[in-house]
């Protein structure tokens, strides 16, 4: 008894010494893409970094485009800061992104001891560990880990036979990943799914069943509620008016935001045939390119071998692999139509632990049956799994090698830019190319009053940058409008109060796509005399970050036209 007791002890011991180590190699890689004395451009960190701050100022009024779940999560740490200085509370969120991603390793082993043994449990944790796309998302400050760490943990709950009452964690665990993310609204199908695979059809069952929706119900109650005040719909969704315009233009510009465009409308303008075209084989396409990128470096090789072998599952509890295939299915075909218009991988990061295990099964089945082909011992075959582990790091540091790193000359071409737009420009501005990304940032820490007292409510969601900017008078706006022309553009702008143009070199290749018709005016301005350059910043010597500001002359377009 006592040597058993010992023999436990041990292992356990050799089981959180290999998760420490496996957890500080992950750190090395996310901290090589991370870089904490640049400002990041990615917008949505401010949606969520001000979102914090409204809930601290007690205005739990929700983002038109976001869920609360990760400002509610991250607001708590300001309390505990009094600087003035924006990019220490974008730092904070980044910290704290790459802690939950570097914790969620111990849940990944917990949820593939479900299908595997120690040995082949600690592998999965490694494949989530070092994981390229996982580690470099970890660094930016967004929802994405702790959804995808809620995910694994409501997973390992209701995958659990031995506990009666587990399931009720994993509903629990379901609403709150609902208030993470808008499309964890679908958890609430996959668990239902999942708890009658799992559990069996019966009575007693059914019982159980509607007490854990009662509970998921309860957790997502105040979102609910909220939405339906804001909004006048506990489901709104922002897209939901004109997604199927067909255009992801149309989502974001301040003149198509209230229009109305169903998906029968779009049946009727283009028929049944093109609709299923449209939003059903261009975003499966979409998406299959995108899980195909997804994949790399290391899982391209396991996942498909993994999906043949989960057919037949030798080793792993049935229910437990058709619980994994309702995962991946149910959630990459509740966002196929939003693929067909908007392809981000982000929306579907949350399924790399489940093709995990099915990669793992892979390693196994080679392990324990395919190596006793050749005769192989118990110490070589644990050889072979510590070689399929060091080709999968150095796999990994090989495709962080070649990952972009911030620019931090262009970078702080970019502040100084957004600096002067800030100090002797006003007015509402539309970009080509890539040129207004920091404008957010250079003007919420030009006054920090305007972030630390931020309120949700106050929000004006027709404009950009994602604050409560309302006074456009006096200060520079970025706006998106939708037109396919310029001269469309000119005329729609000025019943929006459009002032500036501005155009990035880098855009006038005609690859931009919101404004292809843009592209010729950065290298020949003099063709159109109704724009007035009033910034060059190669002039102004700025190496790297090459854009013209043009101030529209709305009296010169219309001559120009007669």
């Amino acid at each position: 008894m006592e040597k058993s007791l010992s023999l436990k002890k041990s292992s356990l011991t050799t089981i959180v010494i290999c998760l420490i180590v496996i957890s500080s190699i992950s750190i090395g890689f996310k901290l090589s893409h991370v870089d904490f004395t640049n400002p990041p451009i990615n917008e949505d960190l401010y949606v969520y970094v001000l979102g914090a701050f409204s809930i601290t100022n007690g205005d739990f009024s929700q983002p038109e485009k976001k869920t609360l779940g990760w400002s509610i999560f991250i607001s708590p740490f300001y309390l505990f800061n009094d600087s003035t200085d924006l990019l220490h509370y974008l730092n904070i969120a980044k910290i704290l992104s790459i802690a939950i991603s570097t914790i969620t390793i111990i849940p990944m082993y917990l949820l593939a001891r479900r299908f595997f043994d120690e040995k082949y449990s600690l592998v999965a944790s490694c494949l989530f560990a070092f994981e390229p796309h996982l580690n470099y998302n970890s660094t930016l400050g967004l929802s994405e880990p702790i959804f995808i760490f809620t995910i694994i943990l409501s997973a390992i709950f209701i995958l659990q036979k031995n506990h009666n009452w587990y399931f009720y964690l994993s509903f629990l665990l379901g609403g709150i990943v609902w208030w993470i993310r808008p499309n964890g609204l679908i958890m609430v199908v996959i668990l239902s799914i999942i708890f009658f695979i799992v559990y069996k059809p019966s009575s007693k069952n059914f019982f159980k069943y509607l007490l854990c929706v009662a509970l998921f119900m309860i957790i997502v109650s105040p979102m609910l509620i909220q939405r339906y005040d804001q909004f006048s719909d506990p489901l709104y969704m922002s897209f939901s008016d004109n997604f199927f315009m067909g255009d992801l233009r149309t989502l974001f510009s301040e003149n198509t935001k209230d229009i109305q465009y169903s998906a029968s409308d779009y049946i009727q303008d283009n028929g049944v045939i093109g609709f299923v075209e449209r939003f059903g084989l261009t975003g499966f396409h979409n998406m299959a390119l995108g899980i195909y990128k997804m994949l790399f470096p290391y899982l391209i090789v396991l996942v498909p071998f993994g999906v043949l072998f989960s057919i037949r599952a030798v080793d792993q509890n049935k229910d437990y692999i058709k619980s994994i295939w309702v995962l991946l299915l149910i959630s990459l075909g509740a966002v196929i139509i939003y693929f067909s218009i908007w392809a981000d991988t982000r929306l579907i990061y949350q399924v790399f632990p489940f093709l995990i295990i099915l990669s793992t099964i892979v390693i196994q089945r080679i392990v324990k049956y395919g190596l006793n082909t050749f005769s192989f011992s118990e110490k070589q075959k644990n050889c072979f799994l510590v070689g399929v582990i060091g080709v999968v790091i150095i796999l990994s540091v090989t495709f962080t090698l070649r990952v972009d790193t911030t620019d931090k000359e262009l970078n702080q071409e970019r502040i100084e830019f957004s600096e002067i737009l800030t100090q002797k420009f006003n007015g509402r501005i539309l970009s080509h190319g890539d040129v207004l990304r920091l404008l957010s940032y250079t003007q919420l820490q030009a006054s920090p009053d305007l972030f630390k007292e931020f309120k949700t409510s106050t929000y004006d969601f027709s404009i950009r940058p994602r604050s409560n900017f309302s006074d456009y008078e006096n200060m520079m706006v970025h706006i998106k409008l939708y037109a396919q022309s310029l001269d469309e553009l000119i005329q729609i702008g000025k019943e929006h109060d459009l002032k500036y143009i501005a155009i990035n070199e880098s855009a006038k290749t005609g690859k931009e796509a919101w404004y292809p018709y843009l592209s010729n005016i950065y290298d020949e301005e003099e063709n159109y005399p109704f724009l007035t350059k009033v910034l060059d910043t190669e002039k102004m010597g700025f190496k790297k970050f090459k854009v013209k500001v043009f101030e529209i002359n709305y009296d010169k377009f219309i001559l120009n036209k007669t």
